[in-house]
């Protein structure tokens, strides 16, 4: 009889840590599945007339520029940004279609924004048949490797939305771009050795 109750008290004493242990693993994993993804666009922009018009630039926010792209550059590089007539040249690799484009970023001393100039209207506006209204991602792949002299790396981007007008109710509305073709993306992390930004410090 004492055997029973001991067995019955031990299975009781159980049953009531499962809920608990269980409960702790489930916020554990979700916990490691918010720490294991990051969104690796840490510069998104909804398109503005300014940026795909005959001005030729595409303006970035200040603060998005100093904290996910200028903490990666050299003095050098960071001095020509600032302070140069032209800017520093760059490359901007289009993960959606697997080309690499060269640009220029230079800060505006009139409101303090950064501007991609160069060959943004050709290579990117018309190229990729950019509007008002579609979103960008972009981010910086600081992994530079050299291959046939060419360094691999820049911004790293792609078209996450495309503008698409509301026929019915002659309102503006966001459709999903067509995801990126795996085989580019594949063949552009193998060719361009494109990597995550770093985490932060």
């Amino acid at each position: 009889m004492a055997v029973i109750r001991k067995q019955r008290v031990r299975r009781e004493a159980v049953r009531r840590r499962e809920p608990r242990e269980t409960r702790e693993t489930r916020e554990n994993r979700e916990l490691l599945e918010l720490n294991l993804y990051r969104d690796p666009w840490t510069i998104k922009k909804k398109l503005m007339e300014s940026d795909v018009n005959n001005l030729s630039r595409l303006i970035l926010p200040t603060q998005l520029v100093d904290n996910h792209v200028l903490r990666y550059f050299s003095d050098e590089e960071r001095f020509a940004v600032l302070h140069s007539e032209r800017g520093l040249e760059l490359k901007m690799k289009d993960l959606d279609q697997g080309t690499c484009h060269l640009l220029t970023l230079k800060k505006l001393g009139s409101s303090g924004s950064f501007k991609l100039g160069l060959n943004w209207i050709s290579e990117f506006v018309k190229r990729r048949r950019l509007q008002k209204g579609d979103v960008i991602g972009m981010f910086w792949d600081n992994y530079s490797t050299r291959d046939n002299n060419y360094d691999t790396r820049g911004f790293c981007f792609s078209v996450l939305e495309r503008y698409a007008p509301n026929s019915d109710a002659n309102a503006e509305a966001v459709v999903a771009a067509t995801p990126p073709n795996p085989s580019l993306c594949k063949s552009a992390r193998e060719d361009l050795h494109l990597h995550p930004p770093m985490s932060e410090p």
